[in-house]
């Protein structure tokens, strides 16, 4: 019996040691009623068109406090898929459930007016024109879309008024006030000039490859404050007519308060391109060494992410390719270092072809998480996809194989968005896989601890506050992070920005610095709600 005893104190104090257990994600798309499948259109990954898609979005776009899903799907297309898909002509669309509060969800894109049937590759979400609700921006294989909220439950396709259709093969996109007068401007990073007729390529690879084809530039929309905008990209700069864009990402590289821009592109150097605050940008991403990889390759690089992964103030990035990914992070002197081997990134995602990261903490222990979809790049072949744990010290664990059986399915993953769709503090998961139902994984767990989420309302900022700088402090730690917009390749996550508190009682002090260039504080803040905080008036 004293030997019975002491393995039970034995067995309860390395519990103990161990900390809480891992939260869990519980597949409950079914349950939540989300029946969306993407299709690409055809019944054969037979191009890079069909391979490129697609996003999704978690936003509120009826302004009820929970969170509702966008969905972007393909379509058929005879110059694409020649024959093979025509039995799917007309029959695809877009989707936007409705969140019913109740973990359900209804479909309602028809009478919302936003079931687009473009060839769809990504979305984003923000209220451009400042006045109360969240807008969609739709990019294509061709004409983009963008959905006005009339605030009543419906939108209003006003691309043409607006003038932001385009009409190349755009991917990622990003709202941001680049100028800082308080409305957003919108980046659209457009990736490579299609022609069907071209046929040759590796018979591995089944279909030719990003480099095949001449590059397209990206495209810059000043918002002129009147529901118009001004397409400014050569006269910014940042009109590169090789670039091979895939994602878009917004951030402060260098902490100066004007908002730069991160674009991953495809089989070549990234852009990072600095705002100089004098409406122009410049890219410097040789020399911040985010360019290329951590041996000086050139990456199919997909999609980026913001977020101080160390707590050490400094904004890092970390991007998803086809090999080993990216994990740059900031030295603090004007460049970054790639540090996905040492971290141990690469060796997770080595085996895996990766596409889409969300940045988030899913267990609240205040250290910022990786999720990344995989799926194959030329082939209809699944992969998992990979939950990394932040252990501190700049390393990762791959507690893949502990966060559920939803992480043993295999599937074509593409876009991705994280967010908290049921309101019980903790993030969860929507993921768009290419030929297969979506999946809304739900967080199990990760709220068994403390948690804030800061919701900034700028009044002289744009009205989202995107592009604020927030910082909580705790009597043992700061988090900082950047209100952003694109999240996730192809895709827009919550707009609530999301902290994990552990054991903390609340945050003594919370410091956000607006797009504006006014700072404010506030102190001794309770936990486990969503605060918003607007920006004072003067």
């Amino acid at each position: 019996m004293k030997m019975i005893g002491c393995l039970i104190a034995l067995a309860q104090t390395s519990a103990m040691a161990a900390g809480p257990p891992t939260p869990t994600f519980t597949d409950v798309t079914s349950k939540a009623g989300v029946t969306f499948e993407h299709s690409i259109g055809d019944d054969k990954l037979s191009n890079i068109v069909e391979a490129t898609g697609a996003g999704c979005a978690f936003f509120d776009f009826d302004n009820d406090g929970d969170l509702d899903i966008y969905l972007v799907n393909g379509r058929y297309l005879k110059q694409i898929s020649h024959v093979r898909g025509r039995h799917l002509a007309g029959t695809l669309s877009n989707a936007l459930y409705r969140n019913n509060g109740d973990g359900t969800f209804s479909n309602i894109s028809k009478e919302a007016g936003v079931a687009d049937q473009g060839y769809g590759m990504g979305v984003s979400a923000a209220d451009y024109d400042n006045d109360g609700d969240t807008d969609l921006y739709v990019t294509n294989y061709g004409p983009n879309v963008l959905y006005r909220n009339d605030g009543d439950g419906t939108f209003t396709d006003v691309s043409t008024n607006a003038r932001v259709a385009g009409s190349l093969f755009s991917a990622g996109s990003a709202f941001f006030d680049y100028d800082r007068d308080g409305d957003l401007d919108l980046y659209v990073g457009n990736y490579l000039k299609y022609d069907p007729e071209y046929r040759y390529f590796y018979a591995a690879d089944a279909f030719p490859g990003p480099l095949s084809y001449r590059g397209e530039p990206d495209v810059l929309y000043r918002n002129n404050g009147d529901g118009t905008f001004t397409e400014i990209g050569k006269k910014a700069g940042i009109a590169k007519p090789d670039g091979r864009a895939m994602g878009v990402a917004i951030g402060d590289l260098d902490d100066d308060g004007w908002i730069d821009v991160f674009v991953a592109n495809d089989g070549m150097e990234n852009y990072a391109w600095r705002n100089r605050g004098d409406g122009t940008f410049e890219n410097v991403a040789l020399e911040t060494g985010t360019a290329f990889g951590q041996n000086g390759e050139a990456t199919s690089a997909m999609s980026p992410e913001f977020g101080d992964f160390d707590r050490d103030g400094l904004i890092d990035i970390v991007v998803p390719d086809m090999n080993y990914s990216c994990l740059y992070f900031n030295t603090g002197k004007g460049y970054y270092e790639d540090r996905s081997a040492q971290a141990g990134l690469a060796r997770a995602c080595g085996q895996y072809t990766s596409w889409s990261a969300n940045i988030f903490d899913f267990d609240h222990d205040g250290l910022l998480d990786i999720f990344i979809s995989n799926g194959d790049a030329h082939h209809l072949e699944p992969e998992e996809d990979l939950l990394l744990h932040n252990t501190g010290n700049r390393q990762f664990n791959d507690d893949s194989r502990k966060a559920g059986a939803a992480f043993n399915t295999k599937l074509v993953s593409r876009g991705s968005a994280a967010g908290d769709f049921d309101n019980d503090g903790d993030i969860d998961l929507l993921v768009v896989n290419l030929n297969a139902r979506a999946r809304l994984l739900r967080n199990d767990g990760g709220n068994t601890s403390n948690w804030l989420m800061v919701q900034p309302r700028g009044k002289r900022s744009n009205r989202d506050g995107i592009g604020a700088r927030i910082e909580v402090h705790t009597n043992k730690t700061v988090q900082t992070r950047i209100a952003g917009s694109a999240s996730g390749y192809l895709s827009h996550s919550d707009s609530r920005v999301h902290f994990g508190m552990g054991e903390s009682e609340k945050a003594d002090r919370i410091v956000i610095r607006w797009p504006s260039g006014t700072v404010q504080q506030l102190k001794s803040v309770p936990l486990n709600q969503v605060f918003v905080i607007t920006e004072p008036e003067e």
